[in-house]
């Protein structure tokens, strides 16, 4: 039975777009500059366009309700997941491709990161650890409780800090703020230092200054 173009076309999304993408990322890997060049001008650039219009949303938007945090989970859960990829990438660009597709997901990856710490001794704190795998743990259940549209999700305002607390720590621990302009990194630190008032969500905050 001849194939009609539809099925074809979801056949080469599914099969040939991720195969010749990861063979361009296979020889950029292999060039010292090249690989430099596609994390700062294209890996990062990515990250900070999200963070930028998700920033630029929320504040010409003053209706918290309506952006600033059902729907604004999902762009601050598409940056956590984002964050932590480009962290194991930068880490070992060739372990990271070795990963198969399908456990390339936020919630697979939390252990990876967690390891990643340990390994490099950058956290000697085990509770910190633990905060840090329980936060994005947290973080890709409210974005999938608000993308997947199942009628009811459970709300709180509080949980905006958890997410800036994690990039913070993240940007923080594997020395990325460079990749920022100045003006995105004081907007991340501010919004992690803004704990609410009289709530203790972590048992150790993560980002502290």
């Amino acid at each position: 039975m001849k194939k009609q173009p539809l099925h074809r076309r979801l056949e080469e999304i599914k099969i040939t777009f991720p195969k010749k993408s990861e063979c361009k990322l296979i020889e950029i890997i292999k060039e010292p500059e090249r690989l430099d060049s596609y994390k700062k001008e294209q890996l990062f650039e990515q990250w900070k366009y999200i963070f930028n219009f998700y920033k630029k949303l929320l504040e010409e938007d003053r209706r918290e309700s309506q952006f600033g945090t059902p729907l604004g989970y999902v762009f601050l859960g598409v940056l956590a997941e984002g964050l932590v990829k480009i962290i194991l990438f930068f880490d070992n660009p060739t372990g990271y491709l070795g990963i198969e597709q399908r456990d390339r997901t936020l919630g697979k990856l939390k252990g990876r990161i967690k390891n990643l710490l340990k390994d490099h001794k950058k956290e000697s704190n085990e509770t910190k650890i633990k905060e840090l795998e329980d936060s994005l743990e947290l973080i890709n259940s409210l974005r999938n409780n608000f993308i997947h549209f199942p009628f009811y999700y459970s709300d709180d305002y509080k949980f905006r800090w958890i997410f800036f607390q994690v990039f913070a720590y993240l940007l923080d621990k594997f020395s990325l703020w460079e990749y920022l302009e100045n003006s995105e990194g004081e907007f991340i630190k501010k919004r992690a230092l803004e704990k609410p008032i009289g709530v203790s969500l972590l048992e150790v905050d993560l980002y502290e200054q």
